[in-house]
């Protein structure tokens, strides 16, 4: 009898994480076109020295992990997509 309450009460729970999770992820993309317009944009505003120099230094996963820290609107992908655009 617990278990299945427990596995109902799990389900309900995902279900609101992923609910929770796809509203984050529509919020960052509309945010991010709202401030960039597209990727170029967002590569025109990005300190490139500054990431190419993380990567040189530490790899591609530091690089990525700072374009997200200091642009919070690009999601993973665009912010991968900008390091390996990068001159190697």
């Amino acid at each position: 009898m617990f278990e299945g309450i427990a596995g109902a009460v799990a389900v309900g729970i995902s279900i609101a994480i992923g609910v929770a999770s796809d509203r984050a992820t529509k919020k960052r993309k509309k945010a991010f076109w709202d401030r960039y317009g597209s990727f170029e944009g967002f590569r025109g505003q990005v300190d490139a020295e500054r990431i190419e120099g993380v990567r040189r230094a530490s790899g591609d996963i530091a690089a990525i992990k700072v374009v997200r820290k200091e642009y919070p609107y690009v999601s993973l992908a665009m912010a991968k997509r900008y390091v390996d655009e990068l001159p190697a």
